[in-house]
């Protein structure tokens, strides 16, 4: 679906005014964001699979049972290349860096359960919830996919692009308000994870590990 440049431009507007009404800083001429390319429900349900099994890695479950558990349920092929790097070392050849971007997946997941209506909002003020675990497969349990493959649901792309436009946005503020050596009302981090999350969602050309994040 493609969404015409009055439709994005009403968007903006209309993003700018919810961001304003929640005081955080805006600017006017940040531009409208491209034509949206969604992707399909399949790479959706693909990369929140391999995601959820890759941050059980950041809380010290072994590398080669989560490997080993991502090739069970087919789900090599949604691997990007830094994470089929990941699975070749073990636990004690990973790095703090490694290790926390696979802990922040938690935020970009969240986006994702998002998407597929999973979880009815997406507060930028909030942090993934203590349920969201209860949503998921649990690998420590030993079960498989099917509570994932069995989402069929997902926003429509006019939803999915309003939301990453005021993410979008919000990203601009929180860079923003750091290079002015300032604090941000809402956690850069967070944004950060859920812009990126949605771009990757709404560009199926942008490879997972080079995400256009300029603001």
């Amino acid at each position: 679906m493609n969404l015409t440049e009055e439709q994005r431009i009403a968007i903006k507007e209309a993003n700018i005014a919810r961001i304003a009404k929640k005081n955080y800083r805006y600017i006017d001429w940040l531009p409208i964001l491209e034509n949206p390319n969604l992707r399909s429900q399949d790479e959706l349900i693909g990369r929140m699979s391999v995601m959820n099994a890759l941050i059980n890695i950041s809380f010290e479950a072994p590398v080669e049972i989560i490997k080993q558990w991502i090739e069970a349920n087919q789900l090599t092929a949604h691997l990007s290349d830094w994470e089929k790097e990941i699975l070749t070392k073990t636990q004690a050849d990973l790095d703090q860096y490694e290790i926390n971007t696979l802990r922040w997946y938690l935020e970009a997941l969240w986006t994702l359960m998002w998407a597929t209506k999973m979880i009815p909002h997406l507060d930028e003020t909030q942090w993934n919830e203590e349920s969201m675990a209860s949503m998921l497969p649990n690998l420590e349990e030993g079960e498989d996919n099917h509570r994932l493959q069995e989402v069929t649901t997902m926003h429509t792309t006019e939803d999915i692009y309003t939301m990453l436009d005021f993410y979008y946005r919000l990203h601009w503020y929180c860079v923003d308000e750091r290079l002015k050596g300032q604090e941000a009302a809402i956690n850069e981090g967070l944004v950060y994870e859920r812009r990126r999350a949605l771009e990757w969602l709404i560009n199926k050309e942008t490879d997972w590990d080079d995400i256009e994040m300029g603001t």
